[in-house]
């Protein structure tokens, strides 16, 4: 799943950096040039990797990267100046100007971290949760027609879009056939 966000001002870092990164194998979920839009697009996936400057229109990357919470990791790219002033412990940092393999494996840990921390995520399901999940699957598949991974991936899909757990999804979907 792409979880990647990239967040800067400026349309030409933005989609200069954007490229970079799917020029060397990362894909990008979303380009974003306000704190705001950036916050939508990451609560909208639910965590991910984000890819910023120092300033976000009316608010710093350091403030947007608190407000974002724990299921997000932050790379800042910025002046070493600028980087200075960053006292968030969170924030991944880069100074400008980078150098592409350095950035590249950066992010490429960052995606590493966030998978892992969505796999713990994942393991952490209750064993209702679970039941609640496979039987909205089943209901999935037997009137909607569909396969085991289409089911799963709808109950994503609309959890996604809703922003709740899969399993109070999966409860609302039962409701629907019920």
């Amino acid at each position: 799943m792409v979880r990647t966000v990239v967040a800067f001002e400026s349309a030409a870092t933005l989609n200069g950096v954007a490229d970079m990164l799917e020029k060397n194998g990362i894909a990008v979920r979303y380009r974003c040039r306000t704190a705001p839009d950036t916050i939508r697009s990451v609560r909208t996936m639910g965590g991910g990797v984000v890819i910023c400057g120092y300033k976000m229109g009316d608010t710093t990357a350091e403030q947007m990267c608190y407000d974002l919470g724990e299921d997000v990791s932050c790379l800042m790219l910025a002046k070493p100046v600028q980087l200075d002033l960053c006292e968030h412990e969170a924030v991944f940092k880069l100074p400008l100007p980078i150098k592409p393999s350095e950035f590249i494996g950066s992010v490429t840990m960052l995606l590493q971290l966030d998978n892992k921390r969505v796999q713990t995520r994942i393991g952490t399901r209750s064993s209702e949760d679970k039941d609640t999940i496979a039987k909205a699957k089943s209901l999935l598949i037997r009137y909607r027609y569909m396969t085991e991974e289409q089911a799963h991936r709808y109950l994503q899909k609309r959890s996604m879009e809703t922003s709740s757990k899969m399993a109070v999804t999966a409860k609302t979907v039962i409701a629907e056939f019920e």
